[in-house]
């Protein structure tokens, strides 16, 4: 046998072994119980090195607007090589024109690779600004939905591809999608969970807290009855007792509530007007705050009426208590809480700005001047048992019950926060269809 043969058969041998060791030590390194986005970093090391190449990546597909756009969210680069993760240019790319022939292919599963001349036209100068040569892109799938792919590029010299190199690499993207899948139904797994032992305790909750709501409206007739024989009620003492029946009303509603959560039953919406119903829990989100907040509620009526809504009243008083509550909390020192209730169209602001569907919408504004959410504080605003309180006074479901409250009604919530500078949340709510706002 031709010595140069022997020695080209050696050299295939050789790096097909070493890419095959990369993969095997990549798969034992994303096996590891620990987020994948953790893990990923080192996987793109071991393969970029195994596999010989100048940069290793991983972009993300996602769709928006209905359209697919390609994301770089990770990347490995070989001494001496210009990294591009902070390359505006990589964000957002449409998968679309030039690069569709990618969506089309990666989307069956098959690889994409080659030297730079065997790319279309279309697509070289992208690659070619990137100092490329030779690249391979492989896809990865979460599950059966096509997630994105990840790249081996080689940037110091043209590298001809052996099939069963592009093949055990492929293994290396079948890998990482695993990965994002099993820890994905993980996560979702654990919310289940988490959200039956809530459902539990809900119902357990509920029936305690009706038994002392027995207790307080009887003790609240037998004060009443008692004040009327000794001929002491008064204006004042008639307020209060109104006041205290009014919370027991929405108590004995929000125990209903907790009651049909953990047997997951449907809700109850009513047709109202929100601005009555800020008006009607006025006095209880006063007593909320008692002296640490200034409560001001105003109707927005400078363009159109306030129009109806549809939504069980007994959460979106709920939702107003949540939130009145967190402003509250935020203001040491005192402040303002403004609760502003208009009516608005998806392209008015700050409708527009919020991004929201086409449509009429009833917007409740909680606007308030306290110390503000840093923004990794305000990412997680509304994750469940996200709480920055401690442990006797937050429990983090607060502004998660919030956000299912108003999903379930068809609305949409939205905040806005700086340090220093307060918190706006956004509310908003589809206007019942017989009480469209025509323009004044």
């Amino acid at each position: 046998m031709d010595p140069t043969q022997v020695h080209s058969t050696d050299v295939k041998l050789a790096r097909r072994d070493a890419v095959l060791a990369g993969v095997a030590r990549a798969s034992a390194w994303l096996s590891e119980p620990q987020p994948w986005e953790t893990l990923i970093p080192d996987a793109l090391r071991f393969l970029g090195e195994a596999a010989g190449v100048s940069r290793v990546y991983v972009f993300e597909v996602e769709v928006s607007a209905g359209r697919e756009l390609a994301s770089q969210r990770f990347e490995w680069c070989a001494p001496g090589v210009e990294p591009h993760i902070d390359n505006l240019d990589l964000q957002g790319v449409p998968m679309e024109g030039a690069f569709e022939r990618w969506g089309e292919v990666l989307r069956t599963g098959e690889s994409l690779f080659g030297d730079i001349k065997d790319f279309p036209e279309s697509e070289q100068p992208l690659l070619e600004s990137q100092g490329i040569r030779s690249r391979i892109v492989q896809p990865i799938f979460n599950g059966s939905r096509w997630w994105g792919f990840i790249g081996f590029d080689a940037c110091d010299q043209i590298k001809s591809w052996e099939r069963l190199e592009v093949d055990t690499l492929h293994i290396a993207s079948l890998l990482l999608g695993a990965a994002i899948h099993r820890q994905e139904r993980e996560a979702m797994l654990r919310h289940s969970q988490k959200l039956e032992v809530l459902g539990r305790m809900a119902g357990s909750v509920a029936h305690d807290l009706n038994n002392f709501l027995t207790v307080i409206a009887g003790a609240k007739q037998l004060l009443e009855d008692e004040l009327a024989l000794m001929g002491s009620r008064t204006a004042a003492t008639d307020s209060l007792c109104g006041m205290l029946e009014h919370a027991v009303g929405r108590a004995e509603g929000l125990t209903s509530r907790l009651l049909a959560f953990s047997k997951r039953q449907p809700v109850a919406p009513a047709t109202f007007s929100p601005a009555k119903l800020l008006r009607d829990d006025e006095p209880l989100l006063k007593q909320a705050v008692r002296h640490r907040a200034v409560i001001e509620i105003t109707e927005n009526t400078s363009r159109r009426p306030i129009a109806a809504v549809t939504v069980d009243p007994t959460e979106f008083s709920q939702v107003l208590l949540n939130l009145v509550v967190n402003a509250r909390d935020a203001m040491a020192d005192g402040g303002r809480i403004t609760i502003e209730v208009s009516t608005v169209e998806s392209l008015e602001p700050p409708a527009l700005a919020d991004e929201l569907p086409d449509g009429s919408w009833s917007l409740i504004r909680v606007t308030d001047t306290g110390c503000g959410m840093p923004p990794d504080v305000l990412a997680n605003a509304f994750e469940p048992f996200f709480t920055t309180k401690d442990r006797e006074h937050g429990t983090g479901l607060g502004l998660a019950t919030v956000k299912g409250v108003i999903e379930n009604a068809r609305g949409h919530i939205r905040v806005s926060s700086a340090v220093g500078l307060g918190t706006e949340f956004r509310i908003y709510l589809p206007v019942a269809e017989a009480t469209v706002a025509q323009p004044a």
